[in-house]
């Protein structure tokens, strides 16, 4: 418990604000959309299954952080018991993907369509389910001794193909409610069993001192390195490409309405501080690196914000191009 309270403190404030500022930030936007009277007729399949990717993803990408090294040295330098580390790790980082992120979603979702307390409770069980999921699928790709991802997680791709069809396959074509939520209770079953097995330091990744090249030219492109940077760290790259993917369907989405003009509006949800647009304030590590370059701001600045605004023009070109496409169709 001790361990999961100074996670908790880590990854939320030390007086849980952050925790406090996305719940209101929900109530906000529920309250805001519903009020307006807006109504969107969404299938219960489409709200799992954002509930359930949605939350895979961030929970991959939170266990992914390169901050966590410095959240859990501390941690591993006391001594603790592996089970109690693990699920403290787990939960930790599963309360921090829903509160976050996950229920900001789900609050856009249940304002817009009337939803009953079944699926409402199914589509927060599929979130918790997708997360523990993640997590477990985590510890099978990742080598406990060298913390990489091991060759070794390929024999274990049938076993993620199985899980994740038996998981998606449900949703896509059952569509039964209860089916859903036995399938969910089952998966979380499997995984707290998995996880009763599972090495704490699988989630630890210290800095390696191959990752630290120093490159003594005088000169050099900003964009090469934030190239780079992002081959190196693929879940900027995931998450962008999910966001293009979010603005091919959302003119389909917004094209519901009629008689009002809503293209700005998707303008103004692609244009969110996304992993990518935040790049130096989220990662510290590219930061300090930052600081050490001569000339910042001509040789970084400028171009940094050029990169961030092709990045932003990028997904809005998508966004354009799919909102014609749903016109002329």
């Amino acid at each position: 418990m001790i361990i999961f309270q100074n996670l908790g403190e880590q990854l939320f404030g030390a007086k849980y604000e952050r925790a406090v500022k996305s719940l209101i930030a929900c109530i906000i936007l529920f309250l805001a959309i519903h009020t307006a009277g807006i109504e969107i007729e969404i299938a219960p399949s489409i709200l799992l299954l954002t509930a359930t990717a949605f939350s895979m993803g961030i929970m991959w990408q939170t266990l992914n952080s390169s901050g966590n090294a410095d959240r859990m040295a501390g941690l591993f330098m006391l001594p603790f018991r592996n089970r109690e580390m693990t699920f403290s790790l787990v939960l930790a980082f599963t309360g921090y993907t829903l509160i976050t992120k996950t229920f900001l979603v789900l609050a856009l979702f249940f304002a817009v369509h009337e939803w009953s307390v079944l699926q409402i409770a199914v589509s927060l069980l599929c979130a918790c389910n997708s997360c523990f999921s993640a997590a477990v699928w985590y510890t099978m790709v990742y080598n406990t001794m060298t913390n990489e991802a091991s060759l070794h997680g390929k024999k274990f791709l049938p076993v993620f193909i199985l899980w994740g069809g038996a998981i998606f396959a449900p949703i896509f074509f059952v569509r039964e409610t209860v089916i859903i939520c036995f399938i969910a209770f089952t998966s979380m079953l499997i995984s707290f069993l998995r996880l009763l097995k599972a090495d704490a330091y699988v989630f630890y990744h210290p800095v390696s001192a191959k990752l630290l090249i120093k490159h003594t030219k005088g000169t050099g492109s900003i964009f090469l390195y934030l190239l780079r940077y992002l081959i190196t760290n693929k879940n900027y790259l995931l998450n962008t490409a999910g966001l293009c993917v979010i603005a091919g369907v959302m003119p389909f989405i917004l094209g519901q309405f009629e008689g009002v003009n809503v293209m700005p509006l998707g303008f103004a949800v692609l244009c969110l501080n996304t992993p990518i647009c935040i790049l130096l304030s989220c990662d510290p590590g590219l930061e300090q690196a930052v600081r050490t370059l001569p000339r910042q701001a001509k040789r970084f600045c400028t171009n940094y914000c050029f990169f961030i605004f092709s990045v932003n023009m990028a997904v809005n070109s998508v966004y354009l191009i799919s909102w014609q496409i749903g016109k002329v169709a």
